[in-house]
This record gives C-alpha cells, sequence and structure tokens, in this order.
C-alpha cells in the first residue's frame, strides 16, 4: 500500500500539473486531484486508481472540443469557469474515494460496486454536457419538455443522451477488462462488473438532469432578461433568486448523482454477483 500511495500521490501531481497547465484545474483542484489520486491507488489498488485517470484524461479531452461554444456558456450560465476547483473536483470523487478507504478498511467486492456506478455517473454526466451542448438542435426541459437555452441544468437532448451512454460504457468496459486482466481483486463472477457499472452511470446522470430540472437553484438577470448559475452574470449585474432549493448547487447536483449511481450499482450487485 505504501508503494500504491507514493505511485498514486506521484502520478496525480504530475496529471494534476498538466491539467492545471492547460488551465482544466484551478489550484485548489489540482489539490482535490492529489488527494482523489493517491486515495484510490492507494486504498483500492492499481485498477482503481486507472479508471479514476480514465475519467479524468477523457473529461479534460472532451471540454477542449467546441471550447469557445463552452467558454461563452460559462460567462453567460454556468456558476463557475471552466477550470474545475476542488469543490468540484471532489463532487465527483468523492465517492469513489471513500469507497477505496471503506475497501482497505473492509475488503469486500461490494466497494467495487460503489465505486463503479459513483465513477460511471460522474463519466456519463460529464461526457452529456461536454457533447450535448454542442448539440444543432436546442435541449429541452427534462419535466415539461419546452425548449431551454443549452447549457442549462435539466435540459436533455438525444445527443446528450447518447454522450451519457457512451461516458458510462467507456467505464464499463474498462472495469470489467481490468478484471479479466486480473489487475482488478478476485471476483466469484464478473458478469455483474460491466452491468452494474453501465446501469449506475447511466441511472445516475439521469438523475442529475432530474434534480437539475426541478430542485437544481437557478438565478435571474435582470438586465439581460435569462436564467443563470450565476450570483454575477456576464454583463456584470447581480442576479436575483429564480427557482429552485437555494443550497442545491451544481456541485451538490453531481455529489447527489454520484450516490444515486452507487445506490444502483451497489443494488445490481446485490441481485448478480
Amino acid at each position: 500500500m505504501i508503494t500504491r500511495l507514493l505511485v498514486g500521490a506521484l502520478a496525480s501531481l504530475l496529471i494534476g500539473g498538466a491539467a492545471y497547465r492547460r488551465r482544466s484545474l484551478t489550484w485548489s483542484g489540482w489539490l482535490g486531484a492529489v488527494i482523489v489520486g493517491t486515495l484510490t491507488v492507494g486504498c483500492g489498488g492499481w485498477l482503481w486508481g486507472g479508471l479514476i485517470v480514465v475519467f479524468f484524461v477523457s473529461s479534460t479531452v472532451l471540454s477542449q472540443v467546441g471550447h469557445q461554444r463552452k467558454a461563452h456558456l460559462s460567462a453567460l450560465l454556468w456558476e463557475k469557469g471552466d477550470q474545475r476547483d476542488f469543490a468540484q473536483v471532489m463532487a465527483n470523487g468523492a465517492v469513489p474515494t471513500l469507497a477505496a478507504v471503506g475497501y482497505a478498511l473492509w475488503p469486500q467486492p461490494a466497494w467495487w460496486a460503489v465505486a463503479l456506478g459513483a465513477l460511471a455517473t460522474a463519466t456519463a454526466d460529464t461526457w452529456a454536457t461536454e457533447i450535448g451542448v454542442l448539440s444543432s438542435r436546442p435541449p429541452r426541459h427534462m419535466i415539461t419538455l419546452q425548449p431551454i437555452s443549452a447549457g442549462m441544468s435539466g435540459g436533455v437532448s438525444p445527443l446528450g443522451w447518447l454522450a451519457s451512454l457512451l461516458g458510462a460504457l467507456l467505464i464499463a468496459l474498462a472495469a470489467w477488462l481490468g478484471h479479466l486482466l486480473g489487475w482488478g481483486i478476485p471476483l466469484r463472477t464478473r458478469a455483474w462488473v460491466p452491468l452494474a457499472t453501465l446501469a449506475g452511470g447511466f441511472c445516475g446522470s439521469t438523475f442529475d438532469s432530474l434534480l437539475g430540472a426541478l430542485w437544481q437553484v437557478a438565478y435571474w438577470c435582470p438586465q439581460c432578461d435569462q436564467p443563470t448559475e450565476r450570483h454575477i452574470h456576464r454583463c456584470g449585474a447581480a442576479t436575483t433568486y429564480y427557482r429552485g432549493l437555494p443550497w442545491l448547487n451544481n456541485d451538490v447536483v453531481n455529489a447527489l448523482s454520484l450516490l444515486a449511481g452507487a445506490g444502483v450499482a451497489l443494488l445490481t450487485y446485490a441481485l448478480l454477483g
């Protein structure tokens, strides 16, 4: 474990540093990446840490696709910029990290199910956002099905759904292959691994959209006359409360959706494992 902790710390320092230089992470986001990378590799093992890398690298690469359009949406709608800070990193990494610590203390396959569901949710949701906002068709509100602005929480599109499914599928295939090659832990049956991962990721991502549509906090810019997740709009005007629960921002929604995805994956493991 000591060796894995050191390797995890070094790898996350290097990968996080590269992301910081590319302006994908803030300083605090880099710190969060080091914490997540060190503990997942040290406590969970090589495959556990490798899946974190798959999520992080794939999401970082996709964030550069259509960067100008996303920068515009970031300034217009999103609460934070396109650089991930500590809260954003931990919202996506806390559940698999805590599962890795739990596995180190009590090595049971159920911890793997929790981590896989959470990681697949994080990947599916990130892919849905990074690719879905590039759709030529406007997204629709998940509940009312009315067209809404691209990038607003609670919006869904066929391209976003497909991206979500592909993101979850990537983690499912990587986890299944890793276990087949013996990089994970001995399992009585491996059939549940891709199924639990895919189910957890897709359901968790869908739950994220549902929370965004129903209860995530949103604000209104009186000067631009449009909704946003920002307290200060890009025009410089202070926004006012519009809808949702004041404490339920995007980071909290992400964390809750990861818990939901982990729960679905754990249930699938209980049924099939």
